[in-house]
């Protein structure tokens, strides 16, 4: 009772931070705060400030680089010290000095790995240092403000600590101003000092090459060469003592972080109250699963991962001995804009002409399903033409598709936020009449393209990984998909800490209506089978706007895409099948549902060893032991 009472005081706590999220855009600015435009200013300069390597050599104007330095030298300091100074080269032969120190010291350090660690490192571009049209050096000087500093008596460090605010100061004022700047720390510090005639006693802090860039990168550069991922914010918030990642007194900052990043006006109340309803699985539910598993007739886990499946499975209905009759797939259609690009092998028409084939219960989707028993929901959520009315069609169309994602976003904010909506609507209706196991399924010509955009941008990983063929395009074709969505991401530079920033800028209606599914249905303790690609695209996007559904979901098989993979490792899910299919549909999830329906079979129907009076490992050898003496 104690360890529910916690749960249930965290998720009120929760709850709280969540409504106070949704209420702060419409409550009027608080004495000493920014407004609304200032305050996203300032976490945008945050969130987009990268470590440059590439300039342009356009010169920086006097202006913009006194008002940069005036920002850094506005940094805070213990006891008001301000230790620092600014030293700026612009020397062609000086820069060439510290290159030469750069370069000796950037060999010197590649023997500190090993291979293919070091080739990797020594492939990096990890200096400006002559490219940029400025280097700029700062200094700590910690006899600036005398021999005794307020507040620096306890920590002498103080003064270099303070420095480095000045450089952050400066780091995000050019940022803002569109500047970049790339930090050259591969340097040693006597040789430094030398080359720029500083006495001994000034700590060269931070030497700095600064101009605007060739480009803002999406990813920091070692997080898209694989180098080094960004730690996820929960694992480095302790609560109250070192090591403490969960508190019953605190909420869990690291999903509030993103869920405030969320909230963007009266439209999202209906997500957040939906994704503040998916609890934890039921860890009582699975224990009593794993111990009847234990006691059937069988050695123990002998099923494999029909038992993981079943155990699951009780953990997210919250029923010891699940069993799962009613079932649906839920395909959602839409086109996107960007198949004018010539990004598939078949024309947009496909995807209204394949709804129709869908309603006419022709297609491998109504074909697998009825040999499933599950039945097929169809909607519209943005089909390029209109379709004739049927009463199995299910209107929820948003737009008549998306826009071209090469040149723009593919939606509006308020479309995606309507498409995730009308996904949780479509799903609830369902439950109402009846569903205990959901799949979800897709069409739409042209979403494998923004599937790999959604993929590349919240991963990190470089499009030619994470883009496969879709429909059957030739190696010509290929190409220039890639190119598509480097195109793509580079127009829209979606922001991957954002899943609804990037849901926006590259996806599509029936990937964000699928979001909605799945949230809607983790929400009311249904298992979700998620099918191939474009559902697992969905997923990625589900999962990073509220975590905790992750473990609602069951990948169904392994596409032939090759993002499909990645998208899956990064959700941390692995697949039921691996049958080589990349149709879409719904088809991988249906033919999943089978496993489902087995593996809670096997849980409630076999009898265990005590009903059977079959004798038990440990019984049986102490049986044999007795006939031998």
């Amino acid at each position: 009772m104690q360890d529910h009472d916690n749960l249930k005081e965290q998720r009120t706590a929760e709850e709280a931070h969540l409504e106070g999220a949704e209420r702060q855009a419409s409550r009027p600015v608080l004495s000493g705060s920014f407004p609304p435009q200032w305050r996203e200013g300032v976490y945008q300069a945050i969130l987009r400030r990268r470590d440059v390597r590439r300039f342009r050599p356009d010169p920086v104007p006097h202006a913009v680089l006194a008002r940069v330095l005036n920002a850094a030298h506005h940094a805070p300091s213990v006891g008001f010290m301000q230790p620092w100074n600014f030293t700026l080269i612009a020397n062609r032969v000086t820069r060439e000095k510290v290159q030469d120190l750069y370069e000796r010291e950037r060999i010197a350090a590649a023997q500190f790995f090993d291979e293919p660690r070091r080739s990797q490192y020594l492939s990096f571009k990890l200096a400006g240092i002559l490219d940029a049209p400025l280097n700029l050096c700062i200094t700590c000087d910690s006899t600036k403000a005398g021999p005794v500093v307020l507040g620096r008596n306890s920590v002498p460090e103080t003064d270099v600590y303070s420095t480095c605010c000045a450089v952050q100061n400066l780091w995000l004022a050019a940022r803002a101003e569109g500047l970049g700047v790339g930090w050259v720390s591969i340097l040693k510090l006597p040789q430094l000092r030398a080359i720029l005639g500083m006495p001994p006693h000034v700590v060269p802090v931070a030497y700095l090459c600064l101009g605007y860039p060739e480009e803002f990168l999406e990813q920091p550069e070692l997080a898209r060469a694989g180098w080094r991922a960004r730690q996820p914010l929960a694992d480095i918030i302790y609560y109250e003592v070192w090591g403490e990642h969960n508190h019953p007194d605190w909420p869990a900052l690291d999903r509030l972080a993103r869920v405030a990043s969320f909230t963007k006006g009266a439209s999202m109340k209906r997500i957040i109250d939906v994704t503040r309803r998916i609890q934890p699985l039921d860890e009582a539910a699975m224990r009593l699963a794993r111990e009847r598993h234990d006691q059937l007739t069988k050695p123990q886990g002998s099923l494999g991962r029909l038992e993981e499946l079943a155990i699951k499975v009780a953990g997210i209905t919250g029923l010891a001995r699940p069993r799962l009759p009613n079932k649906a797939v839920v395909v959602l259609a839409a086109d996107h804009g960007v198949a004018v690009e010539g990004v598939s092998a078949y024309p947009q028409a496909v995807t209204a002409q394949m709804v129709q084939n869908f309603l006419g219960g022709g297609a491998a989707i109504n074909v697998l399903a009825r040999r499933a028993g599950a039945r097929v929901i169809v909607a519209d959520l943005g089909v390029a033409t209109d379709l004739p009315s049927h009463p199995e069609l299910v209107g929820k169309k948003i737009r008549a598709g998306t826009r071209n994602l090469a040149e723009g976003p593919a939606m509006t904010m308020q479309e995606a936020l309507a498409a995730i909506t009308a996904g949780i609507e479509i799903v609830e209706v369902e439950i109402d009449r009846g569903l205990d196991l959901v799949g979800t399924g897709d069409m739409g010509i042209g979403n494998t393209t923004a599937s790999s955009a959604i993929v590349a941008a919240i991963t990190g990983r470089p499009v030619v990984e994470v883009t496969g063929r879709g429909t059957g395009i030739d190696d010509q074709g290929w190409q220039h998909k890639v190119a598509v969505i480097e195109r793509a991401l580079h127009v829209n530079r979606p922001d991957p800490a954002d899943p609804l920033d990037v849901l926006v800028k590259v996806g599509g209606y029936e990937i964000a209506g699928l979001v909605g599914v799945i949230l809607g249905a983790a929400a009311q303790r249904i298992p979700i089978i998620i099918d191939g690609f474009i559902s697992g695209a969905a997923a990625l996007v589900a999962t990073e706007l509220c975590p905790s559904v992750r473990d609602y979901l069951i990948a169904a098989h392994n596409s032939v895409e090759q993002g499909h993979r990645i998208m899956l490792a990064h959700m941390d899910l692995v697949p039921l099948l691996n049958l080589n299919l990349r149709l879409g549909e719904g088809t991988g999830a249906v033919l999943a549902m089978g496993l489902v329906d087995d593996a809670v079979a096997v849980l409630d129907e076999m009898t265990t060893f005590g009903e059977a009076g079959v004798s038990q490992k440990a019984e049986a050898q102490q049986d044999a032991t007795s006939l031998h003496t």
